[in-house]
């Protein structure tokens, strides 16, 4: 019947589900009884858990016997604590066996169905061994007893799953990662203590090179480490098994008297303590440390087992994140150094050099103090160049010590990066005066040279801070940009006084001596003018003043060979070239090096117009000289004719030379165009710098000049020299 509008609702009143007084004797004789069946109760689960379509074939992995002894000891302890609710003992080894049960399981689903299971299995015994026990008591004493199990078991899975979430946190590119790896591993130290309810629980880095451990952090009821606290490995036994049987080792306290404590760090030291190895591949990186002083029972093997894996997953965190920085700092480190080529191109003085590579380095690898040696090969003795940190002063006035030294005498030694792990201790270290004696980190890389060591570059890390191999590579990769760097600036050091010094005999070539020829040559001049000389002197005369003329001549080249080499021209514009050409035959008829040289030109009407510059007639000039010088008759001809040519689209006046008197080799051909050794030898005698010059002028107008044969294939049959100049149409 529906309800008015104005109807009330009814109150149903729930029975509450209590033992009354009298029950507690009953509740005591469930107990015993319980705990005589234990064994048949056990066997009775066991063959239910096996016929179960709820489990997960995973939870039936081990083998029965195992989980049969599992149950056993659970069982124990539930009876145990359901016995003696206030009793600490019974509630922590209850808590231990739960976490064996929860850790088993996995899953809350099948937590629950196997602890169903267990209360049927234990209800049917008390219903066949205390028949007069009410049923509804018993069902009730069982539940309450199991129950509890369950509701310790989810309250723990809980727990395991913040310190779950917490190694996820540890991980890189998670989307739950908002701190720092400090931060993550703080808050997972915090969530092992809880889970496992222990007063101190550290993560510490394993040094193999200095048998210590770091403290990477840790939580503590009490005293906890501060981080990148450091302890000898030797001071931690426990930790030390540990690494060397790569398994985790606990304290065994069944076999000592209450309050019996092992030392574990420095003046911590724990009743009940399990360290568990931290591994990456075959290398163990760090150790995972669980303490307590408060546990009245050691920690059993399922916890130890817990704690085990823990550290497997810690390690993957830990890995995942070191790869992950790894990636990040190689990937800084192509940038800046992709950054410090491109500065280190600018720069050809060394002092900026070092500065450059020590600022650029400190930016990918972090240091206390950073030093640059160069070497003196000459003097044998080596140098600082460059220093940062609070004792550069000290460095800087350590001076002119010898390459056999210390570890930069080392390093050069074997031109391999070294990491030294405690400089203090190492026999190969040289004091610096006014320096402390400390324990230091160094990481020293060679700079090689193509033939010698140029450098050795020092970076210091006070501890705990380490160097790794990644850092390594990272600074020879930046050492090999400094040697490129400083051979780069010895060479343009050299080339530049190279140049000076080719300009100072430039300038004594075109200025000194042709200021001492032009008056000998007015001199040659005045007496070539009398008319009463003597035949044989007048002979002799002409001939010394011709070789004058040659001096000028060369004067003239090395001038213009000069002008080449100041640059390009600063613009080109239209230029006669038939002018230039009949202006240099002009000049050249008297200028020929006391020869007579016909030139016969074979040139097209119409204008000859091209692209160039005032340097066109010193072109035909240095051209036309440079074959006179190489004519060995005292009568010889030359022909010069000139053409349209396409080439590539673009219009050239195609300008050739012919000495048929002049025999060329084909090796010889590009020789005599680039003032080569070769060019100066007998074939190409008088060749050198008026070819050179002329090449120089047609490539400064984006032309071009070879050399073929008159007869194609026959040297023997003459020369020709063929110029392709620009057309200005």
């Amino acid at each position: 019947m529906r309800a008015g509008p104005q109807a009330e609702l009814e109150e149903i009143e729930i029975p509450v589900r209590t033992l009354s007084t009298s029950s507690h004797q009953d509740i005591k004789a469930i107990s015993e009884v319980l705990r005589a069946n234990s064994g048949r109760i056990v066997d009775s689960w066991a063959a239910a858990t096996s016929k179960s379509a709820y489990l997960r074939g995973s939870e039936l992995k081990l083998s029965e016997q195992m989980r049969v002894d599992r149950m056993s000891r659970f069982l124990e302890a539930l009876i145990d604590k359901a016995s003696n609710p206030d009793d600490r003992k019974a509630h922590q080894v209850f808590k231990a066996h739960v976490r064996g049960e929860h850790a088993s399981a996995m899953g809350f689903g099948s937590l629950v169905k196997k602890q169903n299971l267990l209360k049927d299995v234990m209800l049917d015994v008390v219903e066949r061994e205390l028949p007069q026990v009410n049923r509804l008591t018993a069902k009730m004493a069982i539940d309450t007893m199991v129950d509890k199990a369950i509701e310790g078991s989810v309250i723990m899975m809980d727990e395991y799953g913040e310190m779950r979430a917490s190694l996820v946190k540890c991980m890189p590119g998670s989307s739950l990662t908002q701190q720092s790896m400090d931060q993550d591993l703080s808050r997972f130290c915090r969530s092992v203590m809880d889970y496992f309810e222990a007063e101190f629980v550290a993560v510490f880095r394993h040094d193999p090179h200095l048998k210590d451990l770091t403290c990477l952090s840790s939580s503590a009821k009490g005293i906890a480490l501060t981080k990148d606290t450091s302890i000898l490995l030797d001071s931690f036994p426990l930790a030390e098994e540990a690494i060397e049987q790569r398994r985790a080792r606990s304290t065994d306290n069944g076999r000592r008297d209450r309050g019996a404590k092992e030392k574990a760090i420095g003046r911590l030291s724990f009743e009940h303590s399990v360290v568990s190895p931290i591994t990456k591949g075959e290398e163990v990186t760090g150790v995972l440390l669980v303490g307590d002083n408060s546990r009245l029972v050691p920690f059993t093997s399922d916890e130890v087992s817990l704690i085990e894996d823990l550290s497997t997953q810690l390690s993957w965190a830990l890995h995942s994140n070191a790869i992950f920085n790894q990636l990040s700092v190689r990937s800084k480190a192509q940038k800046t150094l992709i950054e410090t080529a491109a500065a280190l191109q600018q720069e050809i003085e060394s002092e900026e050099i070092y500065r450059i590579v020590a600022t650029r380095l400190a930016e990918i690898i972090s240091c206390n103090e950073f030093a640059f040696y160069v070497f003196d090969w000459e003097r044998r003795v080596v140098n600082p160049a460059y220093a940062i940190g609070p004792y550069a002063s000290e460095i800087m006035a350590d001076r002119d010590f010898s390459v056999d030294v210390g570890f930069v005498g080392y390093v050069s030694k074997t031109r391999r990066a070294e990491i030294i792990w405690d400089t203090e201790a190492d026999p190969r270290g040289e004091y610096i005066p006014g320096t402390p004696k400390t324990t230091t980190r160094m990481l020293a890389v060679p700079v090689l040279g193509q033939k010698d060591v140029l450098g050795v570059i020092e970076l210091l890390r006070y501890p705990p801070a380490i160097f790794t191999q990644d850092e390594v590579d990272i600074a020879t990769m930046f050492a090999n940009h400094a040697s490129v760097a400083l051979e780069n600036a010895k060479l343009l050091r050299e080339l530049r006084s190279a140049r000076e010094q080719i300009e100072i005999h430039m300038d004594l070539l075109t200025h000194d001596i042709a200021n001492y020829a032009t008056p000998i040559m007015a001199y040659f001049e005045s007496l070539r003018g009398k008319k009463d000389l003597d035949g044989e002197v007048s002979d002799v005369l002409e001939k010394t003043a011709h070789q004058v003329e040659g001096i000028m001549q060369l004067v003239e080249m090395v001038r213009t060979i000069s002008r080449l080499r100041e640059g390009p021209p600063k613009s080109l514009q239209s230029m006669d070239l038939r002018k230039a050409i009949k202006g240099a035959v002009k000049e050249f008829k008297g200028h020929q090096a006391g020869k007579e040289i016909e030139v016969a030109l074979e040139l097209p009407s119409g204008p000859m117009k091209v692209i160039a510059d005032q340097m066109l007639g010193e072109l035909f000039s240095s051209l036309f000289y440079s074959i006179a010088l190489s004519e060995h008759c005292e009568k010889a001809g030359i022909s010069l004719s000139a053409e349209v040519r396409l080439e590539r689209k673009v219009e050239f006046w195609w300008v050739k030379v012919a000495q048929p008197s002049k025999m060329i080799p084909n090796n010889l051909k590009g020789a005599v165009l680039r003032m080569s050794k070769a060019s100066r030898s007998e074939l190409a005698s008088g060749f050198g710098i008026g070819l050179a010059a002329a090449r120089g002028i047609v490539e400064r107008y984006s032309g071009n000049m070879w050399v073929s044969d008159l007869v194609p294939g026959d040297p023997s049959k003459g020369c020709v020299f063929n110029m392709m100049i620009p057309r200005q149409r």
